[in-house]
């Protein structure tokens, strides 16, 4: 239970803005807990959005257009930027058209260039944007996928995490990956994934498997896109991922609801 605790500060403290300055023993059973428990932080996060859109609801009553700019400035906020940087350098390394070699120097550098303001600016829009069409469409089922979309997204970084290789030997990725038990985190990945279906079943949202069949499929997407242009994975790769993931899923239920 211990390590399952320390998991859980280190996924804060690494996954989120929360500002928790104690350090804490990384091990390979921390660290394995760390990741097991990041489906729960999406979980918390998404709880906080869908309390954002309540307050909204019950009090404020902002213009929707706002009330979709207000959601995504928070979930900027509560991860602290953190998968953005990976989406910024991952726009300057592949927009480069440099070979492979070049573009993970470029992924490297903690320079924004201008293909990564550019894709910044783009993922910001689109989001807001499809959240803003969730928000006026949805007929009241939005609080859930507020809920869904972080928490399939922290599955995908999982599913990709366990399946791809690391480009470098060096980083905080490669660290982590050779810490990590993969057996243990390959456990909770089906027990969320059951989890969720349960979850599914009891709401009754045919929506909800729609969700998850895209994530798998993008994530597979994503893992032969980067392994054919950067070799494999990297932490920016996986910030991107999650980035990636969230716009896929927004854009996606627009189709649907």
């Amino acid at each position: 239970m211990k390590n399952y605790i320390t998991g859980m500060l280190l996924a804060c403290q690494f996954f989120t803005s929360l500002p928790i300055h104690r350090q804490y023993e990384m091990n390979q059973k921390t660290v394995t807990a760390m990741y097991t428990a990041l489906p729960i932080i999406s979980l918390l996060m998404g709880g906080i959005l869908s309390f954002i859109i309540f307050l909204n609801e019950q009090f404020f009553q902002f213009s929707t257009i706002l009330l979709a700019v207000i959601l995504v400035v928070a979930s900027i906020i509560m991860t602290g930027g953190l998968h953005l940087d990976g989406w910024i350098d991952m726009g300057d390394a592949y927009f480069s058209y440099q070979d492979q070699k070049r573009r993970l120097e470029i992924l490297e550098d903690s320079r924004v260039g201008a293909f990564g303001a550019i894709s910044l600016v783009v993922l910001i829009i689109l989001k807001t944007a499809f959240i803003y069409e969730v928000l006026q469409n949805s007929n009241g089922y939005h609080l859930i996928y507020f809920i869904a979309i972080p928490f399939l997204s922290r599955l995908a970084l999982l599913l990709y995490f366990l399946t791809t290789k690391n480009v470098k030997e060096k980083g905080l990725a490669a660290y982590f990956k050779a810490q990590v038990n993969p057996r243990k985190v390959w456990q909770f990945l089906v027990f969320y994934t059951l989890f969720y279906f349960v979850i599914t079943y009891y709401i009754g949202s045919f929506h909800l498997i729609i969700l998850i069949v895209f994530m798998i499929l993008f994530v597979n997407l994503f893992k032969r896109w980067s392994i054919k242009n950067f070799g494999g994975m990297t932490g920016d790769l996986l910030g991107a991922l999650y980035e990636g993931t969230e716009l896929v899923l927004w854009g996606i239920l627009l189709f649907f609801i």
